[in-house]
C-alpha cells in the first residue's frame, strides 16, 4: 500500500506539473497574441511612409512633365512603365476639379467626389483638392469594386489643386498576419509532440484559434461539453482549472492583457498516456516488491518522478524568464540535447523564445529611435518659431499661430489710425557720418520707436529704411477713440524720445542735429494679406494710408501732424494748433490739419510743463521753491540774451 500511495502521489505531481506547463504556455500564448498584433501595425506604418515618398514623387514628376510640354498620355504612359516593372499597382492623377486624367486603368473615367455615399472609399482623398490637407494615408482595406485588399495614400498637386494617388494591394498584410498570428505559433507548439491540441477563446469564450483541420481531428480530437463547462469562470475569476480523462489532461489557463485584466483564455490538451502507463507499471511492481523492498521502492519512486519532471519545471522557469526579458540561449541546453519529446519542445521553445525578444529588442529600438527623432524635429520648429517672431508684430504673431494652428487673414475694409514717422534730412546726415556711426543711430532709432509702438498696442507695418509706418485698430484694438488717443500719445512720446537720442549722440561725439516728422490720420483702409502665393504681407492701402503719408511729408521738422478726423477723437485730451489747409497731389480736396502741442492737463494743476523744440520746461508749484525758481529762470532768460548779443 505505501508503494501504491507514493506512486500516486508521483503521478499527482506530474499532472500538476503538466497544468504548470499548461499555464505557461498560455502565458506565451497571450505574449505572441499582443505580438502578433502590433508588428502589422508597425510594418503598415513604415509602408506608408514610402508610399508617401512616391506619391510625392509623381505629384513632383507630373508638374515637371507637363511644365516640360508633355501631353497627359505620355505622362500616362512613362507611368504605366514604372507600374509595370516595380510593385507599384496603381497611380490617380486629377486635375482641379477632382476628374483623373492621369491614371494606371486606361479604360476607367473617374471622379473624385466628397460624397462618403457616392464613394465610400476614395471621397477622403477630397481634401486634398482643397487643400485642407496636404497629405492623406489611408489603412488598408477591401474595395468596394472587386474587394481586394488594397492600400492607398494621396497627397496634393505640387503645382495646383489636384488629387495625386497611389495603390498598392495589401495581400502582404494578410500573409503576415498568417505567418506571425497564433495559428503559426499554436502550430509550432504542436510540433513537439508533448501537446495534442491548442484552443483559443476571446472573453465572451467564443473560439478564435485552433489547430488546423486536420491535426484538430487526427490528433487533438473536438472538444467536448465537460473542456468547455469551466471556461466561463476561468474567464470570470482568472484562476485556471484542469479537466482529467482517461487518455488525456485539458488544462483551461487565463489569458491576461498588458494590464494583468483577462482577455480571453486557452485550452491546452495534453496526452495522458505516458503518466497513465507509468502509473500502471508502478502499481504492477509494487504488487510483487516484498513488504522490505516497499521503503526502497518509495524512493526509487520519488527519485523517478523529480526526473521525469525536472525538464518540465527547466521549461516553466524559462517561460518565465521570458516574460521577465532575462532568458538567455542556453538555458535549455541540457533539455534540448534529449532525443525524445521534450527535448524536442525545449528546442522549439528556445527558438520561439529568441524570436520573440529579438522583435522585442526590434520594437524598443524603433520606438526610441522615433521619439529622439519627435524631440529634434520638436526643437528644430520651436527654433524656426523663435527666428520668424522677429521678423512679425506681436499681434499678428499670436493671430497667425493662435492655439498652435495657422491661421488665415483675409482683406477687410476697417477703420485704422495711420501714423507715418521719417527722419528729417538722413541722406544728409549720411553724407556728413561714418556708415557705421549711421548704423548704430539709425538701428537706435527704429528699436526706440518699436520698444514706444509695441507698448501702445500698435501695429508695426514696415520700416522703410529710415521711416516707420505704423497703425492702431487691428488685428486687436481698444475702440476708435482710444485707438487715435493712443497713436497721438506715441507720436508725443517718440519725439521726446528723439531729443534724448540726439543729446546722447551730442555727448558721443555725434554733432548732428536729430529730428522727426511725423503724420497721423484716421480713416478706412483694407486690411489683410497682399502678395503673390510664393511670398505674402500684411499691410493696408488705401486713400487713407496716402492721406497719412502726404501729412507726414508736409510736417514741420519735429513736429506731429494729424488730420481733422484724428483731432476730432482726441480733443478732449490734446492741445493742438489747426493749420493752414494742404492741398496735395493726388489728393482733390484741400486736407484740414492740426499741428499737435502736447497733452491737456487739468487746469488746477500745480506743475507747468511747457515744451517746443529744442525746449523743455517742467516747475512743480508744491515741492519747489518759488523764489528759486524765480531766479533760476530770470538767470536763464539772461544767459541767453548775453548769446543773442
Amino acid at each position: 500500500m505505501s508503494s501504491i500511495l507514493l506512486s500516486w502521489s508521483n503521478y499527482r505531481a506530474m499532472i500538476e506539473e503538466a497544468q504548470v506547463q499548461g499555464e505557461s504556455v498560455a502565458r506565451v500564448l497571450a505574449r505572441s497574441a499582443s505580438l502578433a498584433r502590433e508588428l502589422p501595425i508597425e510594418v503598415e506604418q513604415m509602408f506608408s511612409q514610402h508610399m508617401l515618398v512616391a506619391a510625392e514623387l509623381v505629384a513632383q514628376f507630373v508638374d515637371a512633365a507637363e511644365k516640360a510640354g508633355m501631353t497627359p498620355a505620355e505622362i500616362n504612359n512613362r507611368l504605366t512603365a514604372i507600374t509595370d516593372k516595380t510593385v507599384l499597382d496603381e497611380f490617380w492623377v486629377t486635375d482641379e476639379n477632382g476628374r483623373a486624367y492621369i491614371h494606371s486603368n486606361r479604360n476607367a473615367d473617374f471622379l473624385f467626389s466628397p460624397s462618403a455615399e457616392q464613394q465610400p472609399q476614395a471621397h477622403e482623398f477630397w481634401d486634398l483638392l482643397t487643400r485642407k490637407k496636404d497629405k492623406i494615408i489611408q489603412d488598408a482595406r477591401k474595395r468596394e469594386i472587386d474587394h481586394q485588399q488594397f492600400k492607398y495614400v494621396g497627397v496634393g498637386g505640387a503645382d495646383k489643386p489636384r488629387i495625386v494617388q497611389v495603390g498598392y494591394n495589401a495581400r502582404f498584410l494578410e500573409v503576415l498576419d498568417e505567418q506571425i498570428g497564433l495559428p503559426r505559433v499554436i502550430d509550432n507548439i504542436l510540433g513537439s509532440g508533448e501537446i495534442d491540441a491548442i484552443f483559443v477563446f476571446n472573453k465572451e469564450s467564443s473560439l478564435i484559434a485552433s489547430p488546423k483541420a486536420g491535426r484538430a481531428i487526427g490528433d487533438g480530437g473536438q472538444l467536448t461539453e465537460r473542456e468547455l463547462a469551466p471556461l466561463h469562470s476561468v474567464i470570470a475569476t482568472g484562476q485556471s482549472r484542469s479537466v482529467i480523462g482517461k487518455t488525456k489532461l485539458s488544462v483551461i489557463s487565463p489569458i491576461n492583457g498588458e494590464n494583468d485584466a483577462v482577455i480571453g483564455a486557452a485550452l491546452i490538451r495534453m496526452p495522458m498516456t505516458r503518466l497513465n502507463n507509468m502509473l500502471i507499471m508502478q502499481i504492477e511492481a509494487a504488487l510483487a516488491i516484498a513488504l522490505g523492498a516497499t521503503l526502497l521502492g518509495g524512493g526509487m519512486a520519488v527519485w523517478f518522478a523529480r526526473k521525469q519532471t525536472a525538464p518540465v519545471v527547466a521549461i516553466t522557469n524559462a517561460a518565465r524568464n521570458v516574460e521577465r526579458r532575462a532568458f538567455s540561449p542556453g538555458e535549455l541546453s541540457a533539455v534540448e540535447s534529449r532525443n525524445d519529446e521534450v527535448g524536442q519542445l525545449a528546442r522549439v521553445f528556445t527558438k520561439m523564445a529568441q524570436d520573440f525578444l529579438d522583435r522585442e529588442r526590434t520594437l524598443d529600438a524603433l520606438v526610441k529611435q522615433r521619439t529622439q527623432a519627435l524631440e529634434e524635429r520638436n526643437t528644430e520648429l520651436e527654433r524656426l518659431s523663435a527666428r520668424l517672431s522677429k521678423y512679425l508684430s506681436p499681434q499678428l504673431y499670436g493671430t497667425l499661430f493662435k492655439n498652435n494652428q495657422v491661421a488665415s487673414i483675409s482683406a477687410k475694409r476697417k477703420k485704422l489710425t495711420i501714423f507715418f514717422a521719417d527722419v528729417v534730412r538722413f541722406s544728409e546726415m549720411a553724407e556728413h557720418h561714418e556708415a557705421e556711426d549711421v548704423t548704430r543711430m539709425l538701428n537706435d532709432f527704429l528699436n526706440g520707436m518699436a520698444v514706444i509702438a509695441l507698448a501702445y498696442g500698435a501695429t508695426i507695418d514696415k520700416y522703410i529704411g529710415d521711416a516707420v509706418m505704423i497703425f492702431f485698430g487691428d488685428p486687436e484694438t481698444r475702440g476708435l477713440k482710444e485707438d487715435a488717443l493712443a497713436c497721438v500719445f506715441m507720436a508725443l512720446d517718440m519725439q521726446a524720445m528723439t531729443g534724448r537720442l540726439e543729446r546722447e549722440w551730442r555727448d558721443q561725439g555725434l554733432d548732428q542735429r536729430f529730428q522727426i516728422r511725423i503724420g497721423v490720420n484716421t480713416g478706412y483702409c483694407t486690411v489683410g494679406d497682399f502678395g503673390s502665393q510664393e511670398r505674402m504681407d500684411y499691410t493696408i492701402v488705401g486713400h487713407q494710408v496716402n492721406v497719412a503719408a502726404r501729412l507726414e511729408q508736409s510736417a514741420a521738422p519735429g513736429a506731429i501732424l494729424i488730420s481733422h478726423e484724428t483731432m476730432t477723437l482726441v480733443e478732449d485730451a490734446v492741445e493742438a494748433e489747426e493749420q493752414a489747409p494742404l492741398q496735395v497731389k493726388g489728393i482733390t480736396a484741400p486736407i484740414r490739419t492740426y499741428r499737435v502741442i502736447g497733452k491737456k492737463r487739468p487746469p488746477t494743476t500745480a506743475v507747468i510743463h511747457e515744451e517746443r523744440e529744442g525746449l523743455v520746461v517742467d516747475v512743480d508749484l508744491v515741492k519747489a521753491n518759488k523764489n528759486e525758481a524765480i531766479g533760476l529762470l530770470e538767470a536763464t532768460i539772461e544767459r541767453i540774451r548775453s548769446t543773442e548779443g
